[in-house]
């Protein structure tokens, strides 16, 4: 040990090295030493300077001395500290040599002390203090402070690692307390990926990232919220408003034709997870979103849809620090839609049997009228506004409570969340409670360990929400929701009272989850590593659902209760090895390794029918009547064993190389097709490191290049399906048996993507504005889906590799500081992505109809709805005609009468007048649809031949804006998400205005708008579904525009001064209030054009939904 420079080891301090930047020479010497090397933020950009140290001096200003001569820098020795910065053009050296001047300067000094500290008043150790233009410095000690003589009226400067330079010009004070703002960019730099981390500016692949900053900007109840709208090519859609409820998210467009595979592979802290819906949002540090081959390949073959990889937060500063988070929302519902009242419904009834007198109708014409003339019957004068009814202001509450810390040998984050959110209709809830540990410990220089523990918590009350808003929607609001007695009417002439079906409905989820994860890390010699990841999830979810006799039928007979637990929990243990090097300007780094994960799956479900009560839901009630076809329990079992290696090499930062291979092999597949090979490789050109780029060095200051090209997977299928199976579960006549279950599939293979990716990363005006485009093409080949067999095979599908699918599109970000000042700074984002989706093979070559909606066909796309277009209603009769070229004639009418005649185009048609009519030859009348057939194969039959594509569930284009202006300590966000082209199939509407039941109520539009006799000139047709069908599925009067534009978040937050803090004795405090969802622009007639489907075929499609409520909240953040 030492005491002053002079003072010499036992050993030198550096035996050799060779070629070895000065930041590596520098760890040598701490190693070997008690020194602490201290940089400035200017010698940063030299720090990579080769240089080759060959000595055996133990003398520290001798070794010093050879490493720095030449290389522009200078270092001062305080203590056991070394500071290192840039040289003065002056030198020190120079300045004695006039020794008289010395003495002057010496004696015009005077001495000043202070404290730095960062933004939470945290000391900073170890930051450096220089009088600016000379050499003359120090450094902070362990409590912040410094002291240092300085010249009259000296400009300091100081600077740390990760934090912002800050210049001070002193003057008659000896005294400064000093604040440093954490550097965004630099505590940036670093991404997270496959099995390790990289320097953002080196990534070759297309990834983007999202801050925690950026997720408390938008106050999310879960992960999908602060995922939607932040990064391009990724679409995350909400199921509904109901609480509790989870969504769906695609990267680059729908990749596969399986409803299990569709989503990305999600990995936390390292550890693959099936499912995010259970992590709280205030755990999170940052998200990385690996969009293309190159940077998801290295997790084969789950990674075809992308993957989402979530880093959850640790201990950052010096001392522990205490967070405590709250928010509460007051939420309601976001619009209305229009609903018959009593007037309207009494106007339909009446018009409703004018239709069936005039045209001979048989049933009751007067079944209604009866009702609606009973003045003295209360039980039918009333006038219900259901919507109104049925909604609340709903509440959530938000708060977490954190603690974290670290030291030099151990990091910890302790975060205790809970959640509890009721919704805008009764009896629906969400209650989420989580806990999570991380911990990093050093308890040598070769070894680094860490802990992830996880634990979670949630209930969640629902309901079902498609028979809910049939019965709001459609029953007779003149129908009373309570008997005259005061007891509550359940289902009355068909239709159920939706009060009785929120208060009687039960329907609880209970989910418990445990997710654990471990890693060591051995450094084996300087350079290599060797890590393994030992980690283990528990997942089960209890679902009891109870549908009582009061909600069933009118005769309150018979009621039904179902139980389903399914219980999830899997293993996995990764090694790997990682080395890296550099030398000169070259850097390289390579990593192998293997791993294998298993997991377990057990299914049991109890369904009942008739129980002795409606006020036990549980099972046992129901333990005469189960149904046995449905009752039973399942286990199913898969297991995965991996390789994976990756390879970088870079020189100068400015020539970029990656590859990565990943082999498979998964138990779902048959013995030859077990294994798949996933590589990828992709480059980079920093071309504005290139000379002829000197001369923008003032305007652009990074541009660079990037392509790649690679393979992933898909295996996400049945854990058997390429087996014969029987079940055993069969009931014949009393008697259990076996039956066979599924057709074997022997040669059912690997789901593959091959996709290609070209980028370009661009940073202006020292990154106060950053652009980024890419282009992507994937293939996917061995499209694995349920393939539609024959009836005559006695199944109804097979699990096969169906076909072909492509996906090309592009992504565009751009962000930048519009105004970037001490107290006053606006920022501004906007990003916007284009997916074209297209069939290029199925199976045989076989079009078919997916869901009775969707059209599956070669050259097609994934969407495309398919029915029957709709050309308006016939005014009359013989408005049904048509010319020769099927061209729709006018007819004639004198005094009302028809004149046999037509005009086409407003002469006089004296050609062949041809009719639409079924296939059995009834012509269509005036009151029906006119459909139209397809072009160029028109014979006047409407049949199943006329069905056509009617337009693309999917968006044109999806992204999202966000802008953040700050004044002082007033900080206002705002953020937009947008969804513009494709279509949706309002099926609620549809079934709404059918005319298939005399008790549903139609929406107000089209009882005023309705066909009732010859000549009416109507949008909807006559109000009665006959053998016509006029309300056939899929047609195109019910196919909206799906283009919507929602104004998501509006954070308006306030951030204490630091004297205030002070008084108070804590670190921070900020307070805010926000709206989510305050405003949407579209044209969509719906509750939301926003919702959500689990199958990937099918689409667009909205039934009654929960609405989206817009909510209104206030918050708080405490740091202490």
């Amino acid at each position: 040990m030492f005491i002053s420079a002079s003072n010499s080891f036992s050993q030198g301090l550096i035996d050799r090295l060779e070629a070895a930047s000065i930041k590596e020479v520098c760890k040598e010497i701490e190693k070997n030493s008690d020194f602490i090397f201290v940089f400035s933020d200017a010698s940063e950009k030299l720090m990579d300077k080769k240089v080759t140290i060959n000595t055996k001096s133990e003398n520290i200003e001798e070794v010093l001395n050879m490493i720095f001569v030449n290389t522009g820098l200078n270092y001062k020795i305080l203590d056991k500290q070394v500071v290192i910065y840039e040289a003065a053009q002056n030198d020190v050296n120079a300045a004695t040599n006039d020794s008289r001047s010395s003495i002057q300067e010496e004696q015009q000094k005077r001495r000043i002390s202070g404290t730095i500290t960062d933004e939470e008043g945290v000391p900073i150790i170890g930051a450096n203090i220089i009088e600016v233009g000379t050499t003359n410095g120090t450094i902070s000690d362990l409590d912040g402070n410094f002291a240092l003589d300085v010249s009259e009226a000296a400009t300091i400067r100081i600077s740390y690692i990760g934090y912002v330079s800050q210049e001070v010009k002193t003057d008659s004070r000896t005294s400064y307390s000093i604040t440093l703002e954490e550097d965004a960019q630099t505590l940036e730099d670093l991404v997270v990926i496959g099995y390790g981390s990289m320097k953002k500016r080196d990534i070759t692949g297309s990834i983007t990232s999202i801050t925690s900053e950026d997720i408390t900007k938008k106050v999310p109840a879960n992960v999908y919220e602060a995922l939607q709208g932040q990064a391009p090519g990724v679409q995350v859609v909400m199921g509904s408003g109901q609480p509790g409820e989870t969504a769906t998210i695609k990267i680059r467009g729908t990749s596969t034709f399986s409803a299990e595979g569709v989503k990305p592979l999600y990995i936390v802290d390292g550890a693959p997870l099936e499912s995010i819906d259970g992590i709280n949002p205030s755990d999170i540090e940052s998200i990385e979103v690996l969009k293309d081959a190159a940077s998801a390949s290295i997790y084969g073959s789950r990674s075809a849809n992308g993957v989402i990889l979530i880093t959850t937060k640790g201990g950052a500063k010096e001392r522990p620090s205490l967070d405590i988070k709250y928010n509460h929302g007051w939420g309601q519902l976001s619009h209305k839609l229009p609903q018959a009242n009593r007037s309207d419904r009494r106007i339909y009834d009446i018009k409703r049997r004018e239709y069936f007198l005039a045209n001979g109708m048989s049933g009751n014409a007067n079944e209604s009228i009866q009702m609606i003339q009973d003045s003295l019957n209360v039980f039918f004068n009333v006038d219900n506004d259901y919507q109104k009814m049925i909604t609340q202001t709903a509440q959530k509450d938000q708060i977490d409570l954190s603690i974290g810390g670290a030291s030099d040998k151990i990091k910890y984050y302790v975060n205790t969340g809970f959640y509890n959110e009721t919704g805008i209709i009764p009896n629906t809830s969400f209650q989420r409670l989580t806990t999570r540990i991380n911990s990093d410990y050093k308890p040598y220089d070769w070894l680094n360990m860490g802990t992830r523990l996880s634990l979670g918590y949630s209930l969640k009350k629902g309901i079902n929400e498609g028979q809910l808003f049939n019965a709001v929607l459609s029953r007779r609001p003149y129908f009373s929701t309570y008997y005259p007695d005061g007891s509550l009417v359940g289902v009355f002439n068909g239709q159920k009272n939706p009060i009785a079906q929120i208060e009687h409905t039960t329907d609880y989820t209970d989910a418990y989850r445990a997710n654990f994860f471990q890693f060591l890390e051995f450094t084996i010699v300087k350079g290599l590593t060797f890590r393994t990841n030992i980690n283990a999830n528990f997942y089960l979810n209890k679902r009891n659902r109870l549908y009582p006799s009061i909600i069933t039928d009118e005769w309150q007979r018979s009621n039904s209760g179902s139980s389903f637990n399914y219980l999830n929990w899997n293993w996995l243990n990764e090694n790997f090895f990682t080395y890296s090097r550099s030398w000169n300007q070259h850097n390289f780094s390579a990593m192998l390794g293997a791993s294998v994960q298993r997991w377990y799956n057990e299914n049991e479900i109890l369904q009942g029918i008739n129980s002795s009560t409606d006020f036990i839901h549980t099972m046992n009630a129901f333990a005469a009547n189960l149904d046995l076809t449905q009752t039973g329990t399942w286990i199913s079992k898969h297991s995965l064993a991996s390789v994976f290696s990756r390879i970088t090499y870079d020189y100068a930062g400015k020539y970029l190389f990656a590859a990565n291979f990943r082999r498979d092999g998964s138990s779902r597949f048959s013995e030859n097709n077990k294994w798949g090979n996933f590589p990828s490789i992709s480059a980079g050109w920093r071309f504005s490191d290139e000379r002829f780029m000197l001369n923008s060095k003032n305007v652009l200051d990074d541009a660079k290049i990037r392509v790649s090209y690679g393979i992933t997977g898909n295996e996400a299928i049945g854990n058997y399906d390429y087996i014969y199976s029987y079940v055993p579960s069969i009931i014949y006549d009393g008697i259990g048996g076996v039956s066979p279950a599924r057709i074997a599939k022997d040669n059912l293979k690997w789901e593959e993507t091959k996709q290609f990716n070209t980028g370009l990363d661009l940073s202006f005006l020292n990154g106060r504005l950053v652009i980024t485009a890419d282009y992507y093409n994937k293939n996917t080949d061995g499209l694995l889906a349920n393939y539609q067999l024959p009836k005559e095979s006695g199944f109804s599908y097979m699990r096969t590799n169906v076909g072909e699918m492509n996906n090309k599109g592009y992504e565009f970000v751009v962000s930048g500081d519009i105004i970037r000042k001490k107290d006053f700074t606006w920022n501004a984002s906007f990003n916007i992505s284009h997916n074209k989706n297209k069939i290029i093979k199925l199976s045989e070559g076989k079009a078919y109809l997916e869901g009775g909606l969707w059209w599956m066909e070669e050259g097609g796309s994934i969407g495309d709805f398919y029915g029957y277009k709709s050309l308006g209603v016939f005014q009359y009769d013989e408005s049904n005609a048509f010319s020769d070229k099927w061209e729709q004639l006018t007819p004639v009418f004198e005094n009302g009468v028809f004149a046999y005649r037509y005009l086409l185009n407003g002469t006089d048609y004296t050609g062949t007048v041809n009719v639409k009519k079924l296939p059995n030859g009834k012509p269509f009348r005036g009151g029906d649809y006119n459909w139209a057939e397809v072009e160029g194969k028109e014979n006047g039959i409407i049949d199943d031949n006329d069905k056509m594509v009617l337009g693309n569930a999917m968006p044109n284009y999806t992204g999202g804006i966000g802008s953040q202006v700050r004044y002082k300590q007033v900080t206002l966000f705002v953020s937009f998400y947008y969804s513009l082209g494709g279509k949706i199939y309002n099926d609620a509407e549809h079934n709404r205005n059918a005319f298939r039941y005399t008790g549903t109520t139609p929406a107000p539009k089209v009882i005023h708008d309705l066909w009732l006799k010859q000549g009416d000139i109507a949008t909807y047709p006559r109000p009665y579904n006959d053998e016509f069908n006029n309300a056939r599925y899929a047609n195109s009067f019910y196919l909206e525009d799906a283009s919507y534009v929602r104004l998501q978040n509006v954070r308006l937050s306030y951030e204490f001064t630091k004297d205030v803090l002070k008084k108070i004795k804590i670190k921070g405090l900020n307070i805010y209030g926000y709206v989510n969802n305050p405003l949407t622009w579209t044209k969509y007639s719906g509750y939301d054009p926003e919702f959500s489907s689990s199958n990937p075929l099918r689409i667009g499609k909205d039934t009654y939904r929960y609405p989206m409520k817009r909510e209104f909240g206030l918050g708080l953040n405490i740091n202490i």
